[in-house]
C-alpha cells in the first residue's frame, strides 16, 4: 500500500503533514501541548507519572532504556514523540523519525537529535491515526505514554502494525485500569473530563491480537503498563 509523498522539512527540520480533517478532539490535543511545551517534561516527571499514573519516575526511565537500547542499526519510529523524551535512550547508529501532532514539542525533540547525531533522523507533525509511510517500514515503533490520549487507539495499533516490517516489535508504555488499585482511583476522577482511554490490558491484548502483533507483558509501574508485540512473520 502506496501512502502520500511526504513534504520537504520546514527551517525547523519539521515535516508537516497533519490531515485536513483532523479530529476535534487531536485539535485540543494540539492546543494543550503548545502551551504547556516548555513544561512538559518537568509535568511529566514531577506531577503526571507520580501524582496521577501512581508510578516512579525513575523506574519508567529504567524500563525503557532496558527495552530500547539494544535496538542498533534499525529504522525505528517513535510516534507521539512529544520533546523527544525516549531519544537518549535509542542507539545513534538508528535511522529516527519522530511524530507527534504538537509542532512545538518537536521543536524540542529536533534539538535533542541533533545532540544525539543519528545515523539519520526527521520530524513530522501528523496524525498516529493515519500514518504516511508504506507497508512495512520500520524495524521498531515505539510510543511512550500516549496510547490513551488517542481517540481511535484502535486504528494507530493497526496503522502500526501495517508498518512494521513482518518480526518487527511495537513497545509500548500506557496507563491501564485493573493493575493498581490507588491508579483506578484517579483515573475514574479524570479520565473522562479529559477525554482519555479507560482500558484494561485485555483491550490491548485484543487489539494487538487482531492487528498480527504477538503481546507479550513486559513489566508494570503503578497504573503504566510495559508491553511489547511482536509482528507475525
Amino acid at each position: 500500500m502506496n501512502k502520500e509523498i511526504l513534504p520537504l522539512p520546514d527551517k525547523n527540520g519539521i515535516i508537516k503533514a497533519l490531515p485536513i480533517d483532523i479530529s476535534r478532539e487531536n485539535m485540543q490535543r494540539i492546543k494543550k501541548f503548545g502551551a504547556f511545551m516548555f513544561l512538559y517534561d518537568f509535568a511529566q516527571d514531577r506531577f503526571v507519572r507520580p501524582c496521577i499514573h501512581k508510578a516512579d519516575p525513575k523506574k519508567h526511565r529504567e524500563i525503557l532504556k532496558n527495552l530500547i537500547s539494544s535496538v542498533k542499526n534499525s529504522r525505528v519510529f517513535d510516534i507521539a514523540c512529544g520533546t523527544g523524551g525516549a531519544i537518549t535512550y535509542f542507539d545513534r547508529s538508528n535511522e529516527y523519525t519522530g511524530l507527534d501532532l504538537s509542532y512545538s514539542m518537536l521543536k524540542q525533540a529536533v534539538k535533542k537529535a541533533k545532540k544525539k547525531s543519528f545515523q539519520k533522523s526527521r520530524f513530522i507533525q501528523g496524525n498516529a491515526e493515519k500514518l504516511l509511510f508504506d507497508d512495512e517500514s520500520f524495524d521498531f515503533v515505539l510510543m511512550d505514554t500516549a496510547l490513551h490520549m488517542i481517540p481511535e487507539y484502535h486504528m494507530a495499533i493497526a496503522e502500526i502494525s501495517r508498518v512494521l516490517k513482518k518480526g518487527g516489535v511495537f513497545v509500548c508504555s500506557t496507563p491501564v485500569v485493573g493493575i493498581s488499585k490507588k491508579f483506578d482511583f484517579t483515573w475514574k476522577k479524570i479520565s473522562d473530563k479529559r477525554d482519555l482511554h479507560s482500558f484494561y490490558e485485555a483491550d490491548i491484548q485484543d487489539a494487538c491480537s487482531r492487528n498480527g502483533l504477538i503481546y507479550i507483558r513486559f513489566n508494570t509501574n503503578g497504573g503504566v503498563l510495559y508491553f511489547h508485540a511482536q509482528k507475525r512473520k
